[in-house]
């Protein structure tokens, strides 16, 4: 084995430990803002789902696929190093979508985010205190919310809840939420898809030297 083609094979083995990683860091994204928004969307009419369950399923891809080109590194399959390659394309061209879509329409969603709130609150005020005790937050605008009405002890870290300890709104707590979250995966995903161009370069070149080392054993 010639020194470079050993440099490729070790990259390419490395580089797939990285995505595997990326692959949990997308999945474990997914699934943290899945279960902090359920609340939210059980209770306003709107669907926020999409993006972390095409995380979670991104996500859980890209570790079986990294896993894949492990395998075909270390063994110097030609056949694993093209499908490999394949798929990293595929998936390139689907993340790098996700995360544009995800850039464009993420500040839509955000500056959304007070009108659902209201439209929930004043739906059913009881079943907010859901998102309350999940954020940590009082009402879509704070205190005032509630206008002359007792405060829930949702709204406050101790009881009893009242104006001088009661939280801020959740309007502001939710925004940030959905604006970190989106962010980040959006970001991991630019990341990955990076550093997956590379590696799909290197599984054909280091596919197209075990087929030529192949050629030349049968001669």
């Amino acid at each position: 084995m010639g020194c470079g083609e050993f440099l490729v094979k070790y990259i390419l083995f490395f580089a797939n430990l990285v995505f595997a990683l990326a692959g949990l860091t997308l999945l474990g994204l997914g699934i943290a803002v899945q279960l902090q928004s359920a609340d939210i969307v059980q209770i306003a009419d709107f669907n926020i789902q999409i993006a972390p369950i095409t995380s979670m399923i991104v996500g859980g891809i890209v570790f079986f696929i990294a896993f894949f080109g492990c395998c075909g590194a270390i063994r110097e399959s030609n056949c694993m190093l093209v499908t490999y390659s394949i798929f990293m394309l595929l998936l390139m061209i689907i993340k790098l979508t996700l995360a544009i879509l995800i850039f464009v329409k993420l500040d839509n969603v955000v500056s959304e985010v007070p009108l659902w709130l209201r439209e929930a609150f004043q739906k059913d005020r009881v079943s907010f205190q859901a998102i309350e005790k999940t954020f940590s937050c009082c009402g879509p605008d704070g205190y005032a919310s509630y206008g002359i009405l007792g405060l829930p002890d949702t709204c406050c870290a101790t009881a009893p809840c009242n104006i001088g300890n009661a939280y801020s709104g959740c309007n502001e707590h939710v925004q940030q939420f959905f604006q970190t979250f989106g962010l980040a995966i959006g970001s991991v995903m630019i990341v990955v898809v990076s550093i997956e161009l590379v590696a799909a370069v290197f599984a054909l070149c280091l596919a197209n030297t075990v087929r030529n080392k192949s050629r030349r054993a049968r001669y």
